[in-house]
């Protein structure tokens, strides 16, 4: 229960909306890894899903900031 409001909503919301759109677009990546053809389309795809994990940390941080 949050009992002071966050400091910026606005970024809080923005902030939200890129963990839950980056969360889905990593899972998908995942799912695609197995059926990808080639090592360098695994590559390409665990290389994207490492980006995305990678600004899915920095997206957590900065929600704890607002918050």
């Amino acid at each position: 229960m949050r009992f002071l409001e966050p400091e910026d909503p606005i970024a809080l919301s923005a902030l939200q909306y890129l963990l839950e759109r980056n969360t889905k677009d990593v899972k998908k990546l995942l799912e695609w890894l197995p059926s990808a053809q080639t090592k360098r389309d695994r590559m390409a795809i665990l290389n994207r899903a490492n980006s995305l994990m990678l600004e899915l940390e920095h997206t957590i941080n900065r929600i704890a900031e607002v918050e």
